[in-house]
């Protein structure tokens, strides 16, 4: 799921971090908004860290539960709450002048109450029915794919200058695109039963509304959480909290998965497409997206001997995962071009056109037309036999 823009308390936050980040600011705040602070760090940091060890912190008052109650005891004593709205709290650990201290300010007292009636040991993630196709087979107990600590302090996004942020207009236009290169690729879902790996809260209702059943599955219980409540009146999607690298379901599960902004978040992405090519039937596809290691902004990097931001890959290096996995690559396409985005100093320059509509169609024209070898990112598509 992409960042909810459209959501006033949402937006309000993120626009308030864009506006007060600096380049080597850390960041604990919800998944989502890596969408738009891509370096921010999971809440799951927080069971190894103090918020000193975090210039700026994140708390949703209706998800508190997901911190430890010692990490928000601390908060509280060693962070300044500098905005608060009916939804968020962020706390600096270090204010910028000129930003109010909000203790006394109603949402940041809901936050104490909230705190309050926290129990002093998180209780365990609730358990979650299996879907039918897992009866037979159970799954493991869960265990994170994703190691915290390889978690970039960059921006895992390539056409993002280290330090910088992505415009809502041009990530909107990103994750739209995603969208339709998935209903076109998979016809709208045309009664396919499908997997969606590592689903977060559930993006492909409107998607694909053909489909036959969607089962989702990911690590986060609260994405989880949403993922239900967002797909309560919609027959035949399920969602599971699961290790993709050891899938509960029979061979030949189903007719094809997908695998959408995720590749990066895995640490053995190969175990996860072995997995996701058992699950699949004899002509089954699997779709996926990679940041493009290989693109013509990072390109530009390497021969300017800068760092490269975030983990990527390169369409050669996936196509042969995937073929180890038993899977044929039968269509690739390039996602956005816009090279200044990576390179120092252009960010700020480029700044108001993250939010122009005729360059964010040009960068989406042009990834599509230079295709998968110098884009930005990719996706590819790949059969099963």
């Amino acid at each position: 799921m992409a960042f909810p823009h459209d959501d006033k308390a949402w937006a309000e936050t993120a626009g308030f971090l864009q506006a007060q980040l600096k380049p080597a600011d850390r960041v604990l705040a919800p998944d989502l908004f890596r969408w738009v602070v891509p370096r921010a760090q999971r809440f799951m940091a927080a069971r190894s860290a103090t918020p000193r060890d975090f210039e700026w912190v994140v708390t949703h008052k209706g998800e508190m539960a997901a911190l430890p109650r010692p990490f928000l005891e601390a908060l509280a004593k060693q962070s300044v709450a500098v905005f608060a709205n009916p939804v968020f709290v962020v706390w600096a650990s270090a204010p910028p002048r000129g930003l109010k201290d909000l203790a006394d300010s109603d949402h940041v007292r809901a936050f104490h109450v909230n705190l309050e009636s926290l129990p002093a040991t998180p209780p365990p993630p609730p358990s979650r029915p299996q879907p039918a196709a897992v009866a037979a087979s159970p799954a493991p107990a869960p265990r994170s794919v994703v190691a915290v600590t390889e978690l970039p302090e960059v921006p895992a996004r390539p056409w993002l200058a280290p330090g910088g942020l992505p415009g809502a207009g041009r990530e909107r236009a990103f994750q739209q695109e995603i969208d339709r290169l998935t209903a076109e690729m998979f016809h709208g879902g045309a009664g396919l039963s499908l997997l969606d790996i590592g689903c977060g809260s559930g993006r492909l209702g409107p998607v694909l509304p053909a489909a036959r059943a969607v089962t989702g599955i990911d690590i986060d219980p609260m994405a989880l959480d949403r993922a239900v409540a967002r797909h309560a009146e919609r027959p035949g999607f399920d969602f599971v909290r699961m290790d993709a690298t050891r899938l509960g379901f029979a061979d030949a599960s189903f007719d094809g998965a997908l695998m959408l902004d995720g590749a990066d978040a895995f640490t053995d992405l190969p175990a996860v497409l072995a997995e996701a090519a058992r699950t699949l039937a004899s002509g089954g596809r699997l779709m996926l997206t990679a940041p493009n290691r290989d693109s013509l902004a990072l390109r530009a990097l390497r021969r300017l001997g800068l760092p490269i931001p975030g983990r990527c890959f390169g369409v050669q290096q996936l196509t042969g995962m995937l073929r180890a996995a038993g899977l044929t690559v039968i269509r690739s396409e390039g996602l956005f071009l816009s090279p200044g985005w990576a390179l120092p100093g252009a960010g700020g320059a480029l700044g108001p056109l993250e939010e122009d509509p005729e360059f964010i169609e040009a960068a989406r024209l042009l990834g599509a037309r230079i295709g998968p070898d110098y884009a930005l990112a990719f996706v590819l598509l790949a059969r099963k036999g």
